[in-house]
């Protein structure tokens, strides 16, 4: 049974395409399916903002679209709020693409009004207003859209889903335009509240963003959770930074003989007093036995440097 307080229930979908073959296959079949996405379960309560990962062809923008019910799975449910995307009026509103911008000879002020015009919202001069001061769009707002460049144009866009009412909001790859620095201060400012599930490629991005992920793998969904949890679940290896204030030999050797210490190495250091002693962990479920260790010394600082998704990427099948 699916939970109740799910906002973004997706159970067991799948989507297939069919692809045409050239004509001389045609006494076997000139048609051919290609799956795009694999059996992809996951729930977002309402108000969760998250990061969808992948690489190119990983499934993306084919989940987004079937959330904003664009596309229909082949297998499996899909809820908004507890009905279907198709039946969930205004979805498409919140769907921000990198590939679908505006090219109206009106204005960008002229395309949010005629907006708040079609879709009967309230305050709409008011709306306009603030959204263009949060998002800095003043300097090009009075400019026809179609003169504007991508950057310009996928923030009109953004501006729109801002005003729109919809409660789920999609960006599909709109990190590689706008910067996740960017989009990291929209979702805590423009878009707070909102369910929000941000695609990209990239996996500094991801880092950056800091963000719950969901995890797809050539269209499946192969992990989900925070990077520190997904990190734990694939046993990444950890770098612990030690500051230590007269380091003795055999401290050093028992750590390089541990079983959960993959390297232990000495590396310059003028930023605090002591020697500074770099620690890779084969993953973080020796870091007690570790502290256990180094705390028999006089610490000074201990600086345990975070996974990133770059780090978890390899270890994929």
């Amino acid at each position: 049974m699916a939970d109740q307080t799910a906002f973004v229930d997706v159970h067991s979908v799948h989507l297939d395409y069919v692809l045409s073959r050239p004509w001389f296959y045609f006494f076997g079949g000139n048609k051919s399916t290609h799956s795009a996405l694999n059996n992809i379960t996951f729930q977002l309560p309402q108000a969760t903002q998250c990061t969808l990962f992948g690489h190119s062809a990983a499934g993306k923008s084919s989940l987004l679209r079937l959330l904003t019910g664009q596309l229909l799975p082949s297998r499996g449910r899909i809820t908004i709020n507890g009905r279907r995307p198709g039946d969930f009026k205004g979805l498409s509103a919140g769907y921000v693409s990198a590939e679908e911008t505006e090219n109206s000879r009106d204005t960008g002020y002229q395309v949010l009004q005629a907006y708040t015009s079609t879709h009967q919202v309230s305050d709409a001069a008011e709306r306009i207003r603030n959204v263009g001061d949060q998002m800095r769009l003043n300097e090009f707002l009075h400019r026809p859209a179609d003169t504007l460049s991508l950057t310009q144009k996928l923030k009109l866009n953004l501006a729109r889903a801002a005003i729109s009412d919809t409660p789920l909001i999609l960006l599909d790859d709109v990190t590689d335009q706008l910067g996740a620095k960017y989009i990291r201060n929209l979702l805590s400012e423009t878009f707070a509240g909102r369910t929000v599930i941000v695609a990209t490629r990239q996996a500094r991005a991801a880092d950056v963003l800091q963000l719950p992920v969901l995890l797809l793998h050539h269209g499946s969904l192969v992990h989900q959770g925070t990077i520190d949890e997904i990190s734990l679940d694939l046993s990444c290896p950890r770098v612990v930074d030690v500051w230590v204030e007269g380091l003795r030999y055999d401290m050093l050797r028992q750590l390089r003989h541990h079983t959960g210490v993959l390297e232990a190495r000495l590396i310059p250091s003028h930023q605090f007093a002591g020697q500074r002693l770099r620690i890779t962990l084969y993953s973080a479920r020796y870091l007690p036995a570790m502290y256990d260790l180094v705390s028999q010394a006089p610490l000074i600082k201990v600086l345990e440097i975070p996974p990133s998704l770059t780090d978890i990427l390899p270890r994929l099948p």
